[in-house]
């Protein structure tokens, strides 16, 4: 892929002079990112599932799964090549269930195993949701969190595209496969791990590519030639690497056993990549466990003992330079207390796109800026 495709495919460097970053209203963003999906063919009701969780996902400091993703899902969606009408296809019996999205965009397919995943667990004890044929569908978290907030401990992993690769090779063969964790816990929220199992999330590249500001950390990326890079467009055009070498190489590909070879037999080079590939849909796949903790005692002992377990964490010394052990989530869940009191704070050239894209799709709501209490 030549580096002027790269711009191109990531729409860098072709859009409206950016303003400065500023303070947005959480409300006002939803309702602009909502109508400029409705205004790409979504129905009212998976427009504002969407909208929803790309701010979820910006209000909790992931900027790379935000609202900046607005764009390309308008994108595929207006080239067909996302359906957002098609109705996901839910079979299977016992503690399993098969979700066959039909190429609906990825959150609703994600949504729909999520729903399933809680209601089965209700009876079973323990459930697992395979979803085929879906698409990129944001951050585990979200999903995550609404397994632990309906008392489950929650398990999720999705496969994409090959963009990183595996330890010991030099090209693209994997997708960066996040896969997370959610405990609820009583009087608190629950406990959640989301990661990619490359070093960092590649939205935080092409975010980088985007702003024209920053440069790849070393050992985070490969260009096209297998040669390391800082340069964000060079590693767009090459592949992103497993953190801890084989750690996380060993486990994108096991993400990769659960949510292609066992459900679709559809992996890395096979999935349609988002942004670089306008012939086909991605067929993406993903995975739902939820748990039942009353399946191995009371839920009274198990609050207990991860109220305890939470406690024991924060009360750990800390090492130099650290104020406090952070249970997994902890600072998003800070992050997203700010940003539902303060608004969202977004750099000037994500604001002038959904400005430009709102224009671009006939849509008259705007954004409402905000000033934070202590700037005030």
């Amino acid at each position: 892929m030549s580096t002027k495709q790269v711009t191109t495919s990531y729409d860098i460097g072709g859009g409206d002079v950016a303003g400065p970053e500023r303070y947005v209203d959480t409300d006002s963003l939803r309702t602009l990112v909502a109508a400029s999906l409705r205004g790409s063919g979504y129905p009212d009701t998976r427009a504002e599932l969407v909208a929803d969780s790309l701010v979820h996902a910006d209000c909790r400091g992931v900027d790379s799964h935000g609202v900046t993703r607005t764009r390309i899902y308008s994108r595929r969606a207006r080239a067909g090549l996302v359906d957002p009408n098609a109705v996901p296809q839910v079979r299977g019996n016992r503690a399993t269930r098969f979700v066959d999205a039909q190429n609906a965009p990825g959150q609703v397919g994600a949504d729909v195993a999520t729903d399933t995943a809680i209601a089965v667990a209700g009876e079973h004890g323990i459930s697992v949701v395979g979803v085929t044929n879906s698409n990129h569908c944001g951050t585990m978290a979200y999903f995550l969190e609404r397994i632990a907030r309906a008392g489950f401990i929650g398990l999720a992993a999705t496969n994409g595209p090959a963009v990183m690769a595996y330890f010991g090779s030099r090209t693209r063969s994997v997708g960066t496969n996040p896969l997370g964790y959610a405990i609820p816990r009583p009087n608190g929220p629950p406990i959640v791990l989301d990661m990619a199992t490359s070093n960092a999330a590649r939205g935080k590249i092409i975010s980088m590519a985007r702003s024209g500001e920053g440069q790849v950390p070393d050992g985070w990326a490969l260009d096209v030639d297998g040669r390391p890079t800082t340069d964000p467009v060079a590693a767009l055009e090459g592949a992103v690497l497993p953190f801890a070498g084989p750690k996380g190489s060993g486990l994108a590909m096991g993400i990769e056993f659960l949510c292609g070879t066992m459900l679709s037999g559809i992996t890395g080079p096979q999935i349609g990549d988002m942004y670089e590939q306008w012939d086909r849909p991605q067929r993406v796949g993903h995975v739902f466990f939820a748990i039942d903790p009353e399946s191995f005692g009371s839920r009274t002992a198990f609050d207990q003992h991860v109220t305890e377990f939470a406690a024991e964490i924060g009360a750990l010394p800390t090492a130099e330079g650290f104020d406090q052990v952070f249970l997994p989530g902890q600072r998003e869940d800070t992050a997203s207390a700010a940003c539902e009191r303060d608004g969202i704070l977004l750099s000037g050239a994500v604001i002038a796109d959904l400005q430009t894209l709102a224009a671009e799709l006939g849509v008259t709501d705007q954004l409402k800026f905000t000033q934070p209490a202590e700037q005030a």
